[in-house]
């Protein structure tokens, strides 16, 4: 099969387009013709060194496809089922990979990184990973491709750690990125007021577009004007998408007792925090960690339902792209998702 193979660490030249062995499935994991393979800026901070991954290795973790090959163990799966995966393969049998807790279990191993992913045709994975589809509705089946990447982990952003309450503000950092496009969507599918923080005027009228009930185009700094947008309070809960560029003004910006999620960091160094600030707000800074089979489930039904419209471009399983792909995502210069449709 054709496949994208991470050969090192470095510019995008260490990925190579090589022909490998189509993987065999055991007993309990099932064989997916890849229908679509998001491409996430965590794949370009791997790809540069920053995490611990096994070279070589066919990168990507954000993986819808058909059900071709099935293990004599597999349940809940047939032939031609459309599956979506989680971006990582737990132990159910671990007393600690319990049901609401699996992303945080310390024997995880992740798609893309420790076992081969979806820059390729095919891939394997355990079944208990996968999510059964079904009908996809009006959204392609490459659509689905990140919606445990992304979509699950608004949710668990939003829900499970952030507690959120209808009509609250929301602010969203990097609203016209391939996260805060959606978090856009999800916070309007939960009732929130939402505003959106990008740096681009022509982006603006796209985050708009999506939902948004104020856009923010800054330069330097945006808290004020978030705070102004509020009510003068500050949002309830900052979906921070981008990290350490924009983590100060989110939590100037945020109200009191305030939530602040971080989801995404473009900048892997370490970042200084104002302690004093969050001490005297009493802000809660808390990590989100992708998502899990129930959130993964509740991402798949807000895309079939069409609640959440998912925004991307596709690209083929061709290197080049790939590798412009990657340049464009580590440029800024990305709008939604780039997802790869073999």
């Amino acid at each position: 099969m054709k496949a994208i193979v991470l050969k090192g660490f470095g510019d995008v030249d260490v990925l190579v387009e090589e022909d490998v062995e189509a993987p065999t499935v055991g007993d309990e994991e099932v064989l997916l013709k890849v229908a679509g393979c998001g491409i996430c800026y965590r794949d370009t901070i791997v790809r540069r060194g920053f995490m611990k991954a096994r070279i070589p290795v066919i990168p990507g973790h954000e993986v819808s496809g058909f059900v071709v090959e099935m293990g004599g163990s597999v349940r809940g799966f047939s032939r031609g089922d459309l599956a979506a995966s989680l971006i990582y393969i737990f132990n159910p049998g671990d007393p600690e990979c319990g049901l609401g807790r699996e992303n945080t279990c310390r024997g995880n191993r992740w798609v893309g990184e420790d076992v081969n992913g979806c820059y390729a045709e095919y891939v394997k994975l355990p079944y208990w990973v996968l999510t059964r589809i079904g009908d996809p509705g009006e959204a392609g089946p490459e659509a689905y491709s990140f919606s445990a990447c992304v979509i699950g982990t608004l949710i668990r952003a939003y829900k499970t750690l952030g507690g959120v309450r209808e009509g609250e503000y929301v602010l969203v950092t990097g609203a016209s990125g391939g996260v805060g496009l959606h978090a856009v969507q999800v916070g309007k599918a939960l009732g929130l007021r939402v505003v959106a923080v990008t740096r681009s005027e022509d982006k603006a009228r796209l985050v708009e577009k999506m939902g948004a009930d104020s856009v923010i185009v800054y330069r330097d700094r945006f808290a004020e004007e978030a705070r102004r947008v509020t009510d003068g309070r500050g949002p309830d809960i900052v979906i921070e998408t981008v990290g350490g560029p924009t983590l100060e003004q989110s939590i100037r910006a945020v109200n009191r007792g305030g939530r602040i999620m971080l989801i995404g960091n473009v900048d892997p160094k370490p970042q200084q925090l104002l302690l004093g600030l969050i001490i005297l707000k009493e802000v809660k800074v808390l990590g989100v960690l992708n998502s899990t089979l129930r959130e993964l489930g509740e991402a798949v039904e807000l895309i079939r339902s069409g609640r959440v419209k998912p925004f991307y471009k596709t690209i083929g399983l061709e290197v080049g792209e790939v590798r412009e792909a990657h340049r464009i995502l580590e440029s800024g210069r990305s709008t939604g998702r780039i997802v790869i449709k073999p």
